[in-house]
């Protein structure tokens, strides 16, 4: 039974494209609708990975779950890839967890085209995410 069926889909027309991504808009969205990777941002930094398992079991079963990290420091850095068995899945858990609320933070999950090495490592100026270095630069 295809859950997603029953809820309202939010249509904001914003299309992330990963910079690593080789090759037309229209092959890049073909790579997004058949994926079965999502990412996962603002997360609390201090999760543990089994929480996250657990949650995202909830919509399917997850085949992995890769933490972001602080390329810097090696620490967790407030976002995750959850990859599961089956795209429907996929596609479920961003409907049921798009703004969901998980210890005081909303959490932003989009469609990934799939996880691929060294997309763990956060992007931002001090090896973490932008948006922490958006916040860092704001309170210092």
């Amino acid at each position: 039974m295809e859950l997603a069926k029953y809820f309202a889909m939010e249509d904001d027309n914003r299309i992330y494209i990963e910079k690593s991504f080789k090759g037309t808009q229209e092959e890049y969205l073909k790579a997004l609708e058949d994926s079965k990777t999502i990412y996962v941002s603002n997360i609390d930094e201090n999760i543990k990975e089994e929480r996250l398992w657990m949650l995202f079991s909830m919509v399917g079963e997850v085949k992995r779950v890769i933490m972001g990290i602080n390329r810097g420091l090696l620490t967790f850095c407030g976002f995750c890839f959850v990859e599961f068995e089956r795209k429907e899945d996929a596609d479920n858990a961003i409907i049921f967890f798009k703004d969901f609320c998980l210890d005081g933070k909303f959490l932003k999950v989009d469609k990934d085209m799939g996880f691929a090495e060294n997309r763990q490592y956060g992007r931002g100026v001090f090896g973490g995410t932008v948006r922490s270095d958006n916040k860092r630069r704001r309170y210092s």
